[in-house]
């Protein structure tokens, strides 16, 4: 039995980081796929009641720093992010200088082109502007739809529009993308539940 399970952790370690990597999830706010996608479970309130709610649970999540937004994976590895200093905006909590200065960055590949649209939804919904969010989100998951932290950041968009139906349709797909642990999963699943509550 100990053999089983020393195999089955095994597996599990060697596994995750290439699922990640297929799926563009995991890892830290840009993009080499298994660190693709740009993290941060925060939420605006947006005048209804439950994004009263769903701001909330985003104050928890704000004072873990963001999230994976400039992560310890790039650094280790010792390769050039050209969103750390759009991390360190996010950190200090200034979401229109982000969002400006993230349209300067050019990016190399799509993936990096997915995670520079992530973000961008994320600093304009952070800014209070959820229109140009919304729209960004959509750029995202266009070039990658399996950019988990996308899909859930348009969740929690939808839950601070109201619209709990599409905010769990987001939810289901990030449960079949990452069917292993996945923060964004339980980070979507607790915003749903603060939001019906």
């Amino acid at each position: 039995m100990a053999k089983f399970y020393a195999v089955c952790l095994s597996i599990f370690v060697l596994v995750q980081p290439v699922f990640g990597a297929m799926t563009g999830g995991g890892g830290s706010s840009s993009s080499s796929s298994s660190s693709s996608s740009s993290s941060s479970g925060v939420s605006d309130g947006a005048g209804s009641s439950s994004s009263a709610n769903v701001s909330n649970s985003s104050n928890s999540y704000s004072s873990s720093g963001y999230g994976n937004y400039g992560s310890k994976k790039d650094k280790k590895k010792n390769v050039f992010d050209p969103f750390e200093r759009i991390y360190g905006l996010i950190r200090l909590e200034k979401f229109a200088e982000a969002h400006e200065a993230l349209k300067f960055i050019s990016v190399p590949t799509p993936s990096k082109q997915a995670d520079k649209y992530n973000l961008l939804g994320f600093t304009a919904r952070k800014s209070g502007n959820l229109k140009t969010a919304g729209e960004y989100y959509e750029r995202a998951l266009e070039i990658n739809p399996k950019h988990i932290q996308a899909l859930e950041y348009q969740g929690e968009l939808y839950l601070q529009l109201g619209d709990i139906d599409r905010a769990k349709k987001n939810l289901d797909k990030i449960n079949e993308i990452c069917w292993l642990i996945c923060k964004e999963k339980k980070m979507l699943k607790n915003a749903i539940d603060l939001a019906l509550n």
